[in-house]
């Protein structure tokens, strides 16, 4: 064998049956083959105690095939047939002769009179209309109540009362670092919270 030991290594039982006395090594390597392609054709030839074929009943047709249900469905496909056969007859006859109910046979089409609060309901939805659209005017036009320079600039003086009652130095956190919105304006990022208690 060329490839590695490893590979080429035998199982256990070579090495049990070569450790055993024997007089002629090939006669017993003969013996040993015999003995293993009889072992393998008991192993094809070896019979189940287990019934593991299919049945019998398998094979009739009355089980494998619901005769009824398609001969159900056949009756059913057949009224579908007969209807739509009747429908497009039917359909084809309004197609090519007149109608019964047109003009020549009923009269001119009855016209209903117009709504009597028509104009009232035009009125009231332009007031409505307009009353949205100064609404809409006045929220515009506010000014805001709250002012964000004001909260800017008690934020800042906060901080600096901060910084001149803190005891020890105040440290910056990475998410407080300058922003771009605040690096243009000269104003100083926002403190961290102080961890440490006076003693």
């Amino acid at each position: 064998c060329n490839r590695p030991a490893s590979v080429c290594r035998k199982p256990p039982m070579y090495a049990y049956r070569k450790s055993m006395p024997r007089a002629n090594k090939v006669l017993e390597d003969k013996w040993v083959k015999h003995c293993q392609q009889l072992h393998r054709r008991k192993l094809r030839e070896m019979k189940s105690y287990v019934d593991t074929t299919a049945p019998a009943t398998t094979r009739l047709v009355h089980l494998s095939q619901n005769l009824k249900r398609q001969q159900l469905d056949e009756e059913r496909y057949v009224q579908i047939e007969r209807e739509n056969y009747l429908l497009l007859d039917k359909m084809s006859y309004i197609m090519t002769h007149p109608q019964l109910l047109d003009e020549k046979y009923m009269g001119a089409p009855v016209t209903y009179g117009k709504s009597l609060n028509k104009e009232f309901r035009k009125r009231e939805l332009m007031r409505i209309t307009e009353e949205n659209q100064q609404i809409l005017r006045r929220i515009q036009q506010k000014e805001p109540y709250y002012s964000h320079l004001e909260w800017e600039e008690k934020s800042l003086r906060d901080e600096e009362y901060l910084r001149n009652c803190a005891e020890y130095p105040i440290i910056l956190t990475g998410r407080d670092q300058l922003t771009p919105r605040t690096a243009g304006t000269g104003r100083t990022p926002r403190l961290a919270p102080i961890a440490s208690a006076r003693n």
